[in-house]
């Protein structure tokens, strides 16, 4: 089910989407955001990140942690999997266990671990339409 579909033109606008969408998610949510390198991922986690009172000069992309932790309110879990290559590394770093957090958790590249993802969440695909425009798609995921 599509919930939105908007074309972001700047990073700004990005954030700011996040800001808005934010106070949809609640503990326990999960976001799996995918789209090409250097597509707005990361810049969406940010503004997510500011709307949860989390300094948004923190985030940045765990590439080589898989995993960054921001406390808070609501703790927020950001992983990137872009550099696993199979979904199996994931139980090396307790993947069940962030998954039964009570914060909201966010994965870059989320289609890697696409057989374990769980049976409810958004995803959010980003799309490079130029250098300053991007098309995001946001969806209710349930299996």
């Amino acid at each position: 089910m599509r919930i939105i579909n908007i074309v972001s033109h700047s990073e700004k606008q990005t954030v700011a989407l996040a800001k808005k969408l934010a106070p949809s998610f609640k503990r326990g949510d999960f976001i799996s955001l995918s789209g090409s390198l250097g597509s707005g991922k990361t810049v969406f986690v940010r503004g997510l990140a500011g709307a949860l009172k989390i300094d948004e000069a923190e985030v940045s992309s765990p590439s080589f942690t898989f995993v960054n932790e921001y406390p808070g309110e609501i703790p927020l879990y950001h992983f990137d999997l872009y550099r696993i290559k199979a979904p199996s590394e994931l139980y090396e770093i307790g993947w069940d266990e962030y998954l039964g957090r009570e914060g909201l958790v966010v994965v870059e590249w989320g289609e890697k671990a696409a057989e374990m993802l769980p049976a409810r969440y958004y995803r959010i695909d980003f799309k490079i339409i130029s250098e300053n425009e991007r098309e995001i798609n946001m969806s209710l995921v349930e299996q």
